[in-house]
């Protein structure tokens, strides 16, 4: 059977109503500055499709994938051009489509761009070479990733070590997230030609395992690593990912403190409140979009643990699918709403 936490009363001073979560063991952790307050600065595009991830140029054009046309669109001096399509990611149907980017860490010399998406036959990440065209041929890195109607996973980022960091689910198939030659259910790290990254825990491409759908990937100042993952009906989480660490799903969720698994930092025990989706960590702060919980979760981060979750905007912006910090050292938000949905700006005062 799988453990739960027990709920905990949420954090005092939130924008709208927070819901019930709980930051395990942080009770003995040096209280964390007060968050930074969350100022509305209006939207940078509208009118989008369902967009999913985004992702910087060097030149601060912001990239977005859209899940359910396959297009890749740039956003520059509020304009919004498609430059490309992968038409083997429409029709995908479900969770499917084209779903994360990752701008190649060499892009100046080297101009690829990282997709993951959802294809006739698995889930698979490729880069594509970026011109003044727009986007070339792909080229395949990562293939056979289970897929299914859920739980495809689809956040890929770039580490600070230079290697590509990608989070899958586990496709349908509990089970698969616990059998280490599976792919599903795990954050894999290779190099950006996907061939296994020097020091994995394994020897193999995983990182880490025992997950269920993981969603959110972003770095600390130390350099660790936090994701963010559904649960079923319960104990979303957000998780240190340590190399090797095992997350216990299907076994566990949350923190039960079972002694063969790494519990979660924080568990929302109400998927309704959460279901945690992209995540930006800005000045040791996570932000993570909440989908069926439709507002912004702010966690202050310290070393190893995490504070109480505030939730802000409840209900104000829909569903929050990515979030990403951007170069002047804002927040951009990017919306699934069903009248249009929009890429927001937010300051940190």
């Amino acid at each position: 059977m799988a453990g739960t936490t027990q709920p905990a009363s949420s954090a005092p001073g939130t924008s709208g109503p927070a819901a019930e979560s709980r930051a395990p063991g942080t009770a003995e952790a040096a209280t964390p500055l007060a968050p930074p307050n969350l100022v509305p600065k209006g939207e940078i595009a509208a009118g989008l499709g369902t967009p999913w991830s985004m992702a910087f140029l060097p030149n601060g054009d912001l990239l977005v994938t859209e899940r359910e046309t396959g297009e890749v669109k740039r956003i520059s001096g509020g304009q919004v051009e498609v430059i490309g399509v992968l038409p083997e990611a429409v029709g995908a149907g479900g969770e499917g489509g084209l779903l994360g980017i990752a701008v190649g860490p060499d892009f100046e010399s080297d101009p690829r761009l990282y997709l993951y998406f959802t294809g006739p036959e698995d889930n698979r990440v490729v880069y594509v070479p970026y011109g003044e065209e727009g986007l070339g041929e792909p080229v395949p890195i990562l293939t056979g990733l289970p897929k299914a109607n859920i739980h495809n996973g689809g956040r890929i980022k770039f580490g600070p070590d230079g290697h590509l960091y990608v989070g899958t689910g586990d496709a349908a198939g509990a089970e698969q997230a616990q059998d280490p030659d599976n792919p599903a259910g795990k954050i894999l790290r290779v190099t950006g030609d996907g061939d296994p990254a020097p020091g994995n825990p394994f020897g193999t491409k995983v990182y880490s395992l025992g997950h269920r759908n993981v969603q959110g990937l972003a770095w600390d100042s130390d350099g660790r690593l936090w994701a963010s993952e559904f649960g079923p009906d319960r104990d979303d989480e957000l998780n240190l990912i340590t190399p090797g660490g095992n997350y216990g799903w299907p076994e566990v969720t949350g923190a039960p403190g079972h002694e063969d698994y790494v519990d979660a930092k924080v568990v929302w025990p109400s998927t309704a409140t959460s279901s945690p989706s992209g995540m930006a960590i800005i000045d040791d702060t996570a932000y993570i979009g909440g989908l069926r919980g439709e507002r912004l979760w702010q966690v202050p981060l310290n070393a190893e643990s995490a504070s109480e979750p505030v939730s802000h905007f409840q209900g104000e912006y829909g569903r929050l699918r990515d979030t990403i910090a951007g170069p002047d050292g804002e927040l951009l938000v990017a919306t699934n709403e069903t009248g249009g949905s929009r890429i927001l700006r937010f300051s940190l005062d």
